[in-house]
């Protein structure tokens, strides 16, 4: 880890080319005053004297005392000479926002492959060009543009796409999922994904790893860190694009992504236990099941279906079937508890899924509800089917009854809430959603997105029990 500790855990950063204007000369610095960096900030940009109050000075040899990461939004021209002046004051890594090399034009392949021969024989490392940043949200060293204050958390993202790094921090700032790391890796020059993915592995609070990927270069570095991975219990959930010659030269143009073999990629990653998903939404659902339960949900393939509305519960069946979940029928000692519930209007034993009605699902009747299927043995996981408004006081209360009960347990409970979120007009309480999220209780909005993302987590914690067994075996 420590060739690249000085990238999250840095004491000094040189920002080069810092400016009060610019959406990267601006807004990474504006990030690090306002997110709580606790160490030296080193505004470098010979034109100004102060940026956003802070002494400017002319070049990274000047600072005060050497950085321990540089920056650099400079034009392309001006990389390498930045990056001449690091190795000269013994600044340990730098951060290439600036564009325009191996991915642009047949000038900018020359000067990425100028800056790469270069780098060949210095200990200064380097991340990008071509790249959106980094952070350590624990840290605070929030060395990206970040739309959202920092939440610590387990997830570690990688991207080669930087936009994407951004956008994605949103919607996970959306849900309430905290972060640990998150880096965008642009064109690799010097760090490549392979690099990241060990760092990430190595991390002691990162629990789950997403990543977005292009191309690779060397395979070898990256199945090893697969590997690396798998061995750890740190899953790692995955979308690849280029994974045809379209997407192929549209990763060229943006990264300067080199793309192989789709078969042999996908054949890596069943090996290792890799989570390979279609798009980021699912990568998100993903990593949110696998972030709340961690190795609980080797045994969560028997599942325990809770609904409100027969027909949202009828659908779910069959989803959770063709995912490859079972639904255990209920022992007489739960049907027994359940008939004892003065709210749950049933005829007869009840099924699995569960049909329990409206009443058994408001407010605190919940908590009473869910605990009898919480409690049963022969399920290693419960869902909860509400199709309703999530808007209303009654709703919040509800919430906090499921949130409550979450806790209690060390069962996974998962929620599919179909019906309004939006309220109309404002209210005085704390929406459910939101309750939810806070509580750490994974939320859906329907049925299939909770099950598949289920479902892979579950298949991911069942192949990592077989794997190790059989590296054992065979003395790996």
């Amino acid at each position: 880890m420590a060739a690249l500790d000085p990238f999250f855990k840095p004491q000094r950063i040189a920002l080069v080319g810092a400016s009060e204007r610019g959406m990267y000369p601006a807004g990474i610095l504006r990030n690090l005053l306002d997110y709580g960096f606790q160490g030296q900030l080193y505004p470098v940009n010979p034109g100004r004297e102060t940026v956003f109050g802070l002494p400017s000075y002319p070049d990274v040899t000047q600072t005060p005392e050497p950085a321990d990461l540089a920056v650099l939004t400079v034009p392309r021209q001006a990389v390498l000479p930045v990056l001449r002046q690091c190795v000269q004051t013994g600044v340990r890594a730098a951060v290439i926002i600036s564009a325009g090399f191996a991915e642009a034009d047949d000038e900018g392949r020359r000067l990425q492959e100028e800056m790469a021969e270069f780098l060949q024989d210095k200990p200064l490392r380097v991340l990008g060009p071509n790249c959106a940043g980094l952070a350590h949200i624990p840290g605070r060293m929030i060395a990206t543009r970040l739309p959202a204050p920092p939440r610590p958390g387990p997830i570690s993202f990688v991207s080669q796409s930087g936009a994407l790094m951004m956008a994605l921090y949103g919607l996970f700032s959306d849900r309430m999922l905290g972060l640990d790391h998150l880096l965008s890796l642009g064109n690799q020059v010097d760090v490549t994904l392979a690099d990241s993915l060990s760092y990430l592995v190595a991390a002691p609070q990162t629990q789950a790893i997403g990543a977005f990927v292009e191309g690779l270069g060397d395979g070898r570095p990256f199945v090893a860190a697969l590997r690396e991975a798998l061995q750890a219990g740190k899953p790692l959930v995955l979308v690849k694009s280029g994974r045809t010659e379209v997407g192929r030269q549209a990763a060229a143009t943006h990264t300067a992504a080199l793309t192989g073999s789709d078969r042999a990629f996908q054949a890596v990653c069943d090996q290792f236990g890799v989570i390979t998903v279609e798009d980021v939404g699912q990568m998100v659902d993903t990593l949110q099941v696998l972030a709340a339960f961690g190795p609980r949900l080797e045994g969560a393939q028997r599942l325990a279906i809770v609904t409100q509305s027969g027909g949202l519960g009828s659908l779910s069946a069959d989803l959770a079937h063709r995912a490859g979940l079972t639904l255990p029928p209920y022992g007489q000692e739960v049907q027994n508890r359940l008939h004892q519930l003065p709210f749950l209007l049933s005829f007869g034993d009840l099924g699995n899924p569960a049909d329990v009605r409206g009443a058994s699902v408001i407010g605190p009747n919940t908590e009473q509800t869910l605990a009898p299927f919480m409690e049963d043995p022969e399920t290693g996981a419960v869902l909860l089917l509400l199709a309703k408004s999530s808007v209303r006081e009654e709703d919040a209360a509800t919430a906090q009854a499921i949130v409550s009960v979450a806790r209690r347990y060390e069962k996974p409970l998962l929620v599919v809430w179909v019906g309004q979120r939006q309220p109309v007009g404002d209210i005085e309480w704390q929406p459910a959603a939101r309750i939810l999220a806070e509580g750490g209780v994974p939320l859906f909005d329907q049925p299939s997105d909770c099950i598949r993302a289920l479902s892979r987590a579950v298949a991911y914690w069942q192949y990592r029990r077989t794997w190790l067994r059989e590296e054992g075996e065979n003395g790996g």
